[in-house]
């Protein structure tokens, strides 16, 4: 029983596992490995897109950059080739002055020295000038040639002593005229930008301004504007050794020299500053143009040891007097020079308002 038992077991397990198709001959299906039929090998990626680089067809080829604008320099066309330096459509008073003038100024002045206490001293200088719109689109004015044509000067008041009455000496030998230092406005260290000349409509009138240059004569200076004059040791300055002191005038003498004839007669050496400010108004009669007003000017000065005659040694100040310094430029011809205008002074009619103050040497 117990044998038919173990035996009816073994019949059924044996059932029990073909059914369940637990054979050796079970055909392995994992051998058929039925994945999709192994679509890998078909590799769909795609079809390959690779191949075919779709880079946007490749368009560094064609180097779009912006059609290369570098090649047409579009720096604003180059604004300067067409030189918008002429400002005559923006302001057409500048052609009312550009071109050549005469001028006539007179510079009243009172000094005090040593041996004279206000002396007045009246200073007249002829000058041919050129108005014309500089790189900066600005009305200009250059002295022709960059000199004076002549200075002239008396000295002296009357019933005064023979001592006061003199002339100073600017002209050959000497050379005043032509040997100095001279800054516009905008040659000064921040003024860059402000113009030499300005003129404005003002109503029915047209204005006109040279704003503030300096003259230096026997010394240097970076600043004429800001640097202290040369002075004596007394005066809180360095005096004969201020390393400023310069020969303008190359004639081998300290600082610069003028010639004084008077009672008392001889060489001056000495350092100059002057300032002008020329404030004024255009006159039009038909063709003829005339600019008139007044000067407001400064004349600083040291008188170098080396000066022999001790009346002319010593030091002295200056006083302008702005109501009585007037100048009158006149249109002339472009082509004229210096000798033809000092041929021609009487072509000024300036009315001298220093007529009795200053007589010079008789």
């Amino acid at each position: 029983m117990k044998k038919f038992m173990i035996s009816l077991v073994a019949i059924c397990a044996t059932i029990f596992f073909v059914s369940c198709g637990g054979s050796s001959d079970s055909k392995e299906p994992t051998t058929e490995e039925p994945t999709t039929e192994e679509p890998t090998t078909e590799e769909p990626t795609t079809e390959e897109p690779t191949t075919e680089e779709p880079t946007t067809e490749e368009p560094t080829t064609e180097e779009p950059t912006t059609e290369e604008p570098t090649t047409e320099e579009p720096t604003t066309e180059e604004p300067t080739t067409e030189e918008p330096t002429d400002p005559t459509d923006e302001n057409p008073l500048y052609a009312k002055f550009k071109g050549r003038w005469a001028a006539e100024i007179i510079l009243h002045s009172t000094s005090n020295a040593d041996a004279a206490k206000d002396v007045p001293s009246i200073t007249t200088r002829y000058v041919l000038v050129d108005f014309s719109v500089n790189n900066k689109g600005q009305l200009d004015m250059d002295k022709v040639d960059n000199r004076l044509c002549r200075t002239d000067n008396r000295t002296g008041k009357k019933g005064g002593l023979g001592l006061t009455k003199a002339n100073v000496l600017f002209n050959e030998p000497y050379k005043f005229n032509t040997h100095f230092h001279h800054w516009k406005p905008y040659d000064i260290a921040g003024q860059e930008d402000m113009p030499y000349v300005e003129v404005a409509q003002n109503g029915e009138e047209i204005t006109f301004k040279l704003n503030k240059d300096w003259e230096l004569r026997g010394a240097n200076m970076e600043n004429p504007a800001t640097e202290p004059m040369v002075k004596t040791t007394d005066d809180g300055g360095q005096g004969e050794n201020d390393p400023r002191i310069d020969d303008t005038d190359k004639d081998g003498a300290k600082a610069f020299t003028i010639g004084f004839n008077g009672t008392v007669t001889g060489k001056i050496y000495y350092v100059q500053r002057l300032s002008h400010i020329f404030t004024g108004k255009l006159i039009e009669d038909g063709d003829s143009k005339k600019i008139e007003g007044n000067v407001e000017w400064t004349d600083e000065q040291y008188t170098h040891p080396d000066t022999q005659n001790e009346f002319l040694k010593g030091q002295k100040t200056t006083i302008t007097d702005t109501t009585k310094s007037i100048f009158q430029f006149i249109k002339v011809a472009d082509d004229m020079d210096c000798d033809a205008l000092l041929n021609q002074l009487d072509t000024f009619d300036l009315v001298d308002p220093n007529a009795g103050d200053a007589v010079g040497k008789q």
